[in-house]
């Protein structure tokens, strides 16, 4: 170390007090004992400085030493602050920390009048040129790290690359036998197989994680042995269900690390330049083509649902994903466009527009979930029944679809060979660019659209393959069809998640929006909704033309009708036809028992309705209506309407 003429006198007069810095990173190989080992190499460089008495403060911790935000940096900042210490020593600064921040450190030392020392980087406050030769250390600290880091980065890759080696603990499905190194020992799990697959299947018809995680706990699946909870959730089945481990593909390089330089922390991001993969077909438990079908779906299913990322970062990565109540988070907002949710206005039963509740929707009049369910099951079920005069020809599209074991798919082969030889031409092609002009930066772009297009092309071949040779599960008649959502309305519960499951698939769109009587009134909540009567059987997508006939579009109030004028119209405006007053009119209707003005505002709706042609008393409202004092969020300073992103609002 340097050796500096400067004594070293204590500012007591009777003790020298001295700070003691150890750190050590608490990586699996390093022990408790290295931290007693720096605090006596402490004590023996300060023997050699000064023979007398010593006090010492040791500052002893785990921790990474490029992080910022460690709790014993701000203590030892306040204890130099007290100006009680009158050297602080450790073995080197990177026991301190790795990076500029230890000048600082420093600098408030020397201005509170303590000697700092670094023996093994040979720096003491006491030489002129400590300031310039602290930061030397630190930038060979830092350098330390990095060369370290990329050093082994490289070794782990090119190691997986030539030998399948670095592996990684076995998720469910696989067994990792004593010793192993590669990924070419790993056994597959055939056991595991049957349930991998049909949890595949079910994900694929439903697009629910945490349907699936609920029924893997149901079947006792294990999650894995290393894995910290003892059950599967919604993001655990997306994780292991987006592994291509799955399809005989294991990587590496997924996720990479980058420092905020704020806090000094590392933390893991999605590597833009992506993963390597190695061939392992053994360790298949799908086939490659519908792993990427079941990944394409589920990508295509939430990618207009999250939310702006931030650096490409989602700003609220630890918001809770959980399973609701039909038909929360699917009604969607017909101004906005984002869904609702429940708790709307402080009414448990009731749902509202999630974007009102951030101020970024006027929207803000809900509706009541059990109700609107009330009435989509009295929708379906009314359709239902009116398919009875499509039965023959219902029976012969499912016939002629069972008696071609395609599945009637011979537009779709017709375009697959079509694109496989376009395909096979676009290769050439690339191959003969690369042979003329060498690898152009243009060409890497083009590869990457042939792989995506080989990729689509193979998933498409794999759904045909599979089409010939299993048997369709169809209803032979609109009475089976209609008999097997009986049975489901039934068998669930209409609070239940399964009960959501179901109606997710038979109502695909629910937009709702608002109306109000033509002379004014109260703000009412009606729904368009689309129905796809052959939701509950997957199969039918394969039956051409089925879809078209069992789709239903339909308008559905989400209220009870409350303005008594609007109740009686129609039997006012009969009685008025018959020539009675409106006196004797309200004497008539003695159900309602309406007052004399409620007749004549009856009667004027009507002759309003007949002056605009208007078939219905209730008009769309487009924008927030300027005479309702009730629906003031849009005039509050904090209110900025943002509709989701890309969202365009449908015809109603």
């Amino acid at each position: 170390m340097s050796r500096s003429d400067k004594e070293m006198k204590p500012r007591n007069g009777y003790a020298l007090v001295v700070g003691v810095i150890a750190r050590i990173s608490g990586c699996a190989k390093q022990k408790e004992v290295s931290l007693e080992d720096q605090v006596d190499h402490v004590k023996e460089e300060v023997g050699e400085l000064y023979q007398g008495p010593a006090e010492y403060r040791v500052v002893a911790t785990k921790g990474k030493g490029e992080r910022l935000d460690r709790p014993e940096l701000a203590e030892i900042e306040a204890m130099l602050r007290t100006r009680e210490l009158d050297s602080l020593i450790m073995e080197d600064v990177g026991r301190l920390v790795r990076g500029a921040e230890a000048v600082r450190l420093w600098g408030i030392a020397v201005d509170h009048g303590t000697r700092c020392i670094a023996p093994n980087d040979c720096l003491d406050t006491a030489d002129e040129t400590w300031e310039e030769d602290l930061l030397e250390a630190c930038a060979a600290h830092v350098g330390h790290n990095s060369h370290t880091s990329k050093r082994l980065k490289k070794k782990l890759m090119n190691r997986f690359k030539k030998y399948g080696a670095v592996t990684p603990c076995p998720s469910y499905g696989y067994i990792k036998p004593p010793e192993t190194k590669t990924f070419d020992d790993w056994l597959r799990d055939d056991s595991a197989t049957p349930i991998i697959q049909e949890g595949a299947r079910r994900l694929k018809e439903t697009l629910n994680c945490s349907a699936i995680g609920d029924w893997l706990n149901q079947q006792g699946v294990p999650c894995g042995r290393y894995c910290r909870r003892k059950s599967w959730s919604g993001s655990m089945v997306r994780r292991f269900y987006s592994n291509p481990i799955l399809k005989g593909e294991p990587c590496r390089g997924k996720r990479c690390t980058i420092k905020h330089h704020e806090n000094g922390q590392r933390v893991s991001v999605k590597n833009p330049k992506g993963p390597i993969y190695r061939h392992c077909p053994h360790l298949a438990h799908l086939d490659p083509a519908e792993f990427d079908e079941l990944n394409a779906f589920l990508e295509a299913k939430n990618d207009k649902y999250h939310r702006k990322r931030v650096n490409g970062i989602d700003p609220l990565w630890r918001v809770s994903r959980k399973r609701t109540r039909f038909p929360a988070q699917h009604a969607c907002c017909w101004y906005c466009g984002f869904h609702y949710v429940w708790g709307g206005n402080g009414v448990t039963e009731n749902l509202m527009c999630s974007a009102s509740r951030e101020w970024h929707c006027w929207n803000s009049v809900g509706f009541n979930g059990p109700l609107a369910v009330e009435r989509l099951v009295a929708a379906i079920t009314g359709e239902l029944y009116n398919l009875d005069g499509l039965d023959a020809q219902f029976a012969e599209m499912v016939m002629q679809t069972r008696q071609n074991r395609a599945g009637g798919q011979a537009d779709r082969w017709q375009k697959l060979h079509q694109g496989e030889q376009s395909l096979s031409r676009g290769k050439e092609n690339f191959q003969a660019a690369i042979a003329k002009y060498g690898p152009v930066g243009f060409l890497d772009t083009k590869l990457e659209e042939l792989k995506a297009e080989e990729k689509e092309l193979a998933r498409e071949r794999y759904q045909l393959e599979r089409l010939k040779h299993r048997e369709l599960v169809l209803p032979s008649s609109i009475q089976q069809l209609r008999e097997m959502l009986e049975a489901e309305f039934c068998r669930l519960a209409v609070d239940s998640p399964e009960f959501g499951d179901l109606m997710r698939m038979l109502v695909p769109e629910f937009h709702v929006y608002l109306v109000r009587l033509l002379d004014g009134g109260h703000l009412l909540p009606r729904a368009k909704v689309k129905l796809t009567l052959d939701g509950i059987v997957p199969d039918a997508q394969h039956v051409p033309g089925l879809g078209e006939l069992l789709m239903r579009e339909l308008t559905i109030d989400l209220f009870d009708r409350p303005f008594q004028r609007e109740r009686i119209r129609e039997d006012a405006v009969r009685l008025a036809n018959l020539d009675l007053t409106q006196r004797q009119i309200a004497a008539q209707l003695t159900k309602e028992k309406p007052k004399l003005p409620v007749v004549q505002e009856a009667l004027a709706l009507n002759r309003k309705m007949e002056e605009l042609k208007l078939d219905t008393p209730y008009v769309l409202v487009a924008n927030p209506p300027l005479d309702y004092g009730k629906l003031r969020r849009w005039k509050n300073p904090k209110f900025a309407f943002r509709p989701r992103e890309g969202y365009e609002r449908p015809a109603i």
